[in-house]
């Protein structure tokens, strides 16, 4: 119920990003980033392996989905270590939100900040690299700080509920065709 529950809710956060946050036209450059919002709700509660995944599905869906504008995969590399390291962060540290602990809203909101500002300038980064002529010092700038601030406005609607849900269903909910899951996920 957990991993059903999660994909509807990604894939939510995903088309809803796609379909309608995308194609506002913002006069000062991007708008909040739904889907870092709702991974980092997926990281905070499973593990690294399975944040990761959940990362790089969304982050590649982003990639295909129209209208995009860059290299395919660009934003599921960024996203997908993105989800990786909150999750290792998260599971290490013992903060809230570690296995077994359930993550308090004000936990969620700042590590939702935080990997904004790191996916938007790893993202800057990947397209300094490549190449991208869109990326000017200014423009990174702007838009990190921009896209981040506006992304945390948002983490109450998006990162909380998702993070809601998914404490509120275990993976030991349902079974598996080989038994059981263990509460570690991978």
């Amino acid at each position: 119920m957990r991993s059903a529950a999660t994909l509807v809710m990604v894939a939510a956060a995903v088309l809803a990003q796609a379909t309608i946050v995308n194609r506002l036209p913002f006069a000062w450059g991007p708008g909040p980033d739904l889907v870092v919002a709702a991974v980092v709700a997926v990281a905070l509660t499973t593990s690294p392996a399975a944040a990761a995944a959940c990362g790089f599905g969304a982050g590649l869906a982003m990639d295909l989905l129209p209208p995009a504008e860059h290299a395919v995969g660009r934003y599921a590399l960024v996203l997908c270590l993105a989800a990786y390291l909150v999750a290792l962060l998260r599971r290490n540290t013992g903060a809230p939100g570690a296995v077994g602990s359930r993550a308090s809203g004000w936990a969620a909101v700042g590590a939702t900040a935080a990997t904004a500002l790191g996916v938007g300038a790893g993202y800057a980064a990947v397209g300094l690299l490549m190449g991208d002529q869109h990326m000017t010092p200014a423009a990174v700038g702007t838009g990190v700080g921009v896209g981040a601030a506006l992304t945390v406005l948002v983490a109450p609607l998006v990162t909380l509920p998702v993070l809601r849900v998914r404490e509120t269903l275990a993976d030991s909910e349902f079974a598996t065709v080989q038994g059981p899951m263990a509460p570690g996920g991978w």
